[in-house]
């Protein structure tokens, strides 16, 4: 695939969407996105971003064709909390970020993690 037109049509036909089931998810002009395809135009960096996270795949990858290297082996824990918050989300159809009970919920499981990870660690 030559170009991001043609990955993004690849992405969207993979997942057996429609020009405008896939428009409607990503809240553009079903236009938009046909032109998106056939290279007419691109998408701005945060609809480019938010392409590549609803098809879960690397940004530059999107953009380039190029696969890139992994340079962390396995996710951050910053980023499996925010991809749990996102998953959370998606499922419930509500917002949860900058939520003071989420912030507060998330500190007291990290905490009671570490203290379990602690006396674990006086037992060997």
């Amino acid at each position: 695939m030559k170009s991001f037109g043609e990955r993004l049509s690849y992405l969207r036909n993979k997942k057996g969407l429609s020009q405008e089931e896939l428009s409607k998810i990503l809240k553009i002009a079903k236009s938009t996105l046909g032109m998106y395809e056939i290279d007419k135009r691109e998408p701005n960096h945060e609809m480019t971003a938010k392409i590549a996270e609803f098809f879960d795949v690397k940004v530059g990858w999107l953009t380039t064709g190029k696969i890139e290297k992994e340079s962390v082996p396995s996710p951050l824990p910053e980023a499996v909390i925010l991809n749990v918050i996102k998953e959370a989300e998606t499922k419930y159809n509500i917002n949860l970020r900058d939520d003071p009970l989420v912030e507060e919920a998330v500190r007291d499981l990290i905490e009671n993690i570490a203290k379990i990870k602690l006396s674990g660690n006086k037992d060997h």
